[in-house]
């Protein structure tokens, strides 16, 4: 406990849980955040620890007679957001404390009394109330990803619910989702502009203002669609809609399917062959919201069971005890890196049984463990179930997807992103560097990263170590990101600036009449990041005034390292021409 900061009232109704726990520490040995800071107090039973002295001692009488303030301390604070909210403390505990609504319930309290949520998670707080979405995105764009060849029809057997990241950032996986469906002939219909944030981020991260006003707009606007079901293919909008909405407003009148729930009943009644086949080794990874949370384990393992081909292995800790990828309770934006780290362990689990591929059913899955994937330089490739199902169904489609026994390519996009017609990545115009062989390697694969929505890559060539300084942009270029290395936007951009940044390179913002997304002015190198085949500025214009135009898909985002050695390197050889330039003109 600690002397300043806002003064606490009583605690939540907690006894019953803090009384329950035995300390028995079985917590310590299933939690992956103590992994990463192995200190005691991230875990469930030091965390338990900690409000136990707060109730009994922090709130006692001799507090009350000597009118001491009671307050808690910035560790701990900490170590609540240290945490991803998986569930596998409350799956190992002996006394069944329901530990996963334990800690949104504390952080809650804390955020009630100011001393929470932490900053980044302030700011997705501020873009859903803003925009409904925690990207900054526009609401006319919200169903920018639906398929052209999918009819939308009203009323439809069933309202797809895309969430905030398959809407703006991983669009192929509602975008195949849709697709499965229609073959199946499942008439659909969305939300558009109407939908908004389920509220997942900002319950998880104790943020509960805006859920009730969330739950009123979907329920409404879905139920005025006139559709019998509802489904979706992120996990964390099922638990959501399904069970959180319920608790501030009501459920939905449809019945609500995760994606992989609504297929298998289609696949088992015959609604849905499976005529492709698909070779490889694959295994299953449960997301905690689908899996441990609302008991979604089997239709998912059937729907890939049944599919030709596939030679399905489990990992060892799979089901109630699968491994947390490191995605979730607001964890991965706040330590992006121990969160990466958590998506290795994963990938290892999956390279243990020999699998090629690891399936899961959910897009921060997805997005953390080609992540992880990528850290460690893996060959396992990352793919939603729906992106294997879009493939298997479609009748016109190749027979075999992989040669069997030999792994997947990682330049194969299971899935195209919205308005991509070709499966091979591009980056354009990123200006050739004859002294850096590396970085011409490394241009084509930029296109192939995402750390909002990513693919995995191959191993690639070390960063370019630089032997001197690069002030490429002077001090009032910089002033945009003064504060960027702490308070970086949690978008594909915003992550290729922070890596930039990381690496000692200040830009500017919708720059000059071109209004460039990212300059880098003194250097005049422009960067993109969006989606495929969308150029926001005009690029020949910028060349022929002497700028590089890089582009990079926002869709293969990861780390951003990538990008940000790329364009370190054009904007180091890019000075140097700039200079010669100048000094001829002198002569």
């Amino acid at each position: 406990m600690s002397n300043d900061g806002p003064t606490l009232v009583k605690l939540p109704r907690i006894q019953k849980e803090l009384a329950q726990c035995q300390m028995c520490g079985y917590c310590i040995d299933v939690c992956e955040a103590h992994r990463q800071t192995p200190w005691e107090s991230v875990t469930a039973r030091g965390k338990i620890y900690y409000l136990n002295q707060l109730d009994k001692a922090g709130f006692g009488k001799m507090d009350k007679i000597l009118g001491r303030k009671v307050t808690l301390s910035p560790e701990f604070v900490d170590a609540m957001y240290k945490c991803t909210g998986c569930g596998n403390c409350e799956e190992i505990c002996h006394a069944k404390i329901e530990l996963v609504a334990l800690w949104e319930k504390i952080r809650t309290w804390m955020a009630r009394y100011g001393v929470a949520p932490l900053p980044v998670h302030k700011k997705l707080e501020a873009s859903i109330a803003k925009n409904g979405n925690p990207y900054g995105e526009p609401k006319s764009k919200r169903d920018a990803w639906w398929p052209e060849e999918v009819k939308r029809v009203t009323p439809p057997d069933a309202v797809f619910f895309a969430g905030c990241t398959g809407s703006y950032r991983m669009q192929g996986i509602p975008q195949a989702a849709v697709k499965v469906l229609d073959r199946a002939g499942v008439s659909l219909n969305c939300l558009g502009e109407n939908e908004v944030c389920c509220t997942s981020p900002l319950l998880r991260t104790g943020l509960d203002l805006q859920t009730l006003e969330a739950a009123r707009e979907t329920v409404t606007k879905a139920d005025g669609i006139g559709a019998k079901d509802m489904i979706m293919s992120c996990s964390g909008c099922y638990k959501t809609v399904s069970s959180n909405f319920v608790e501030y407003y009501g459920k939905p009148g449809q019945n609500v399917y995760h994606i992989t729930q609504y297929v298998d009943k289609l696949i088992s009644t015959r609604k849905l062959a499976l005529p492709n086949e698909f070779k490889a080794k694959i295994t299953y990874h449960d997301p905690c919201h689908l899996g441990r949370h609302s008991k979604v384990f089997e239709e998912p393992r059937n729907i890939l069971k049944k599919i030709k081909g596939v030679d399905f292995v489990e990992m060892e800790r799979n089901r109630e005890n699968s491994r947390c990828c490191g995605a979730g309770g607001g964890y991965k934006s706040a330590f992006n890196d121990f969160a990466v780290n958590i998506a290795a362990e994963r990938i290892r689990d999956a390279e243990k049984v020999g699998a090629e591929i690891i399936a899961t059913a959910c897009p921060f899955c997805v997005l953390n463990l080609r992540a992880g994937a990528k850290k460690i330089g893996s060959k396992v490739k990352v793919m939603d179930i729906t992106e294997i199902l879009v493939q298997v169904t479609n009748p016109e489609g190749p027979a075999v997807i992989y040669p069997s026994g030999a792994p997947p390519k990682v330049e194969e996009a299971p899935v195209a992103e919205p308005e991509v017609k070709k499966e091979e990545p591009k980056v354009e115009a990123v200006a050739p560097i004859e002294e850096k062989k590396d970085v011409g390697e490394a241009k084509p694969a930029a296109a192939d990263i995402k750390n909002e929505e990513p693919v995995v890559e191959a191993p690639k060539a070390e960063p370019v170590v630089e032997e001197e300084p690069i002030e490429e942009v002077a001090d009032d270029d910089a002033s945009d990101d003064d504060d960027f290395e702490f308070e970086f936007e949690v978008t594909p951009e915003g992550i290729v600036r922070r890596a930039a940044w990381n690496k000692g390179l200040r830009c500017r913002r919708n720059y000059g009449p071109y209004s460039i997304p990212v300059a880098f002015v003194k250097s005049k190198v422009a960067v993109i990041v969006s989606p495929e085949g969308e150029m926001t500025i005009d690029k020949a214009k910028l060349e022929e005034e002497g700028w590089i135009v890089l582009w990079f898909d926002e869709s293969k985002i990861t780390d951003g390292e990538e990008e940000a050695t790329i364009i370190k390197n054009n904007v180091k050889e890019n000075l140097r021409a700039l200079k010669k330039k100048k000094t001829k003109r002198k002569k």
